[in-house]
């Protein structure tokens, strides 16, 4: 013979139900685990954005650190060092020699390529460069021996925020 099953609720034992309070604790904890979770994804991902901004500035300032050295160390037809462009020369794609340089600034441009366009990958938003030419001497130099070398040095910046320096010596020829 079998047995009736016992019934709950009125005539039986009573069921058990979570009551309100249980409920917005349970809830609130469950928040606080997943808000916990999340944020290592959210650092990881903004040190990643960031890792990307820090290589893109980097790309910046080796590809005008390259241009840079790649010419001549003096004027052509001229062995006198003259800080910064000569007459005539107007943009960064009318250098010839490496001092022309001295003093160029993107700031208000914003990144131009090598023929002096605008780069306008925004990958490159509110970076600049700057660059500085000075030459160098040696204690006990002689003085017939002058501007040997120039330590050439780029910055991108984004506002006043330095993202990268890159500093060179560049030698003369002879």
């Amino acid at each position: 013979m079998t047995r009736p099953k016992k019934q709950s609720g009125l005539q039986g034992t009573p069921r058990r139900a979570f009551s309100l309070a249980e409920a917005l604790i349970a809830a609130t904890i469950l928040t606080i685990v997943t808000a916990t979770a999340a944020l290592p994804f959210a650092a990881g991902i903004q040190q990643a954005n960031e890792a990307a901004r820090l290589e893109n500035a980097s790309a910046l300032g080796q590809a005008l650190m390259e241009e840079i050295l790649a010419h001549p160390f003096f004027e052509p037809g001229s062995r006198t060092a003259s800080p910064g462009p000569d007459s005539g020369e107007t943009n960064r794609s009318l250098f010839d020699n490496v001092d022309d340089y001295h003093g160029y600034t993107e700031v208000s441009t914003g990144p131009r390529d090598y023929k002096n366009q605008p780069i306008t990958d925004s990958a490159f938003t509110n970076m600049y460069r700057e660059v500085t030419v000075q030459y160098i001497a040696f204690p006990n130099q002689t003085p017939s021996d002058t501007n040997s070398l120039a330590r050439v040095t780029v910055l991108v910046k984004d506002g006043n925020a330095v993202l990268v320096k890159l500093v060179r010596i560049s030698a003369r020829e002879d």
